[in-house]
């Protein structure tokens, strides 16, 4: 997977993301920026406010089987972070990053979706689940298929403790229905699908480390098998002019433009 780090050459990245639909930006969050950031995640996930997603609702493979057993309140991820904190929409609107998001978007218009990501997401030890291969805009819904997702690690990110892993140059893939289950997931011993599966790679993150990532590429990840929680802040976006579709939810909230 390719990496950059400061100083960021703006072409070079978007040459490149456009061929590999996920790159890794090292340390481009600062170490102050991440404590702050982390601070007030975790006022948040403390207080438990509404809107939230638990890991017993989705019932991915791992976790707890209802949200009445032993587990089943563990949070998976807190949604709206930016409407939460001015901490939030600092981070979402930083301009560094905007200006990323303008070259990769080939817009000088962003918008941040509220209604997709914006969350931050939790891996715990013992109640974690997997989330298996799958695409964003399986549920998202644009006039383009063109958005950027900005995962932002608060911590160390590995396979070891539930690590997103991405199948670069993936965004272009063209696969059967058949290569996908009933929530459309990617089967990964499908005929069609084992050739892209096997070129996945799960990068180690650290803390201030930022994963970007086409909303085509497939990604997916395991359950924390450490004693550690692990958080990470991930928001999404598109240029202005890509309107999410009517009566979709991903037209549910406006977004805010950057």
């Amino acid at each position: 997977m390719l990496e950059f780090s400061h100083p960021i050459d703006i072409n070079a990245l978007r040459t490149a993301f456009a061929e590999q639909g996920v790159l890794v930006l090292r340390s481009f969050a600062t170490a102050e920026q991440i404590a702050v950031i982390r601070d007030a995640a975790m006022a948040c996930l403390q207080a438990r406010e509404e809107p939230l997603e638990l890991e017993a609702s989705l019932a991915y493979p791992g976790a707890p089987t209802s949200t009445d057993a032993q587990g089943g309140q563990t949070i998976r991820r807190l949604r709206g972070m930016v409407a939460r904190s001015p901490i939030f929409m600092d981070w979402a609107r930083d301009a560094a990053l905007i200006d990323i998001m303008r070259a990769l978007l080939s817009s000088d218009s962003i918008t941040l979706t509220q209604v997709h990501h914006n969350s931050l997401m939790t891996k715990q030890p013992s109640f974690s689940s997997d989330t298996l291969w799958h695409r964003d805009l399986r549920y998202w819904r644009f006039t383009r298929p063109e958005l950027v997702s900005c995962w932002l690690a608060l911590g160390v990110e590995s396979p070891e403790n539930g690590g997103l892993g991405f199948i670069p140059r993936s965004q272009t893939a063209q696969l059967p229905e058949s290569a996908f289950d009933e929530r459309e997931f990617l089967l990964p011993t499908h005929s069609e699908a084992m050739p892209w599966v096997s070129k996945a790679e799960f990068p180690t993150l650290a803390a201030g480390d930022v994963v970007l990532f086409d909303a085509r590429t497939f990604h997916a990840a395991s359950r924390n098998k450490t004693t550690a929680t692990k958080y990470s802040l991930v928001m999404s976006y598109h240029a202005s002019d890509n309107l999410p579709l009517t009566n979709s939810r991903s037209a549910a909230q406006a977004g805010i433009v950057c």
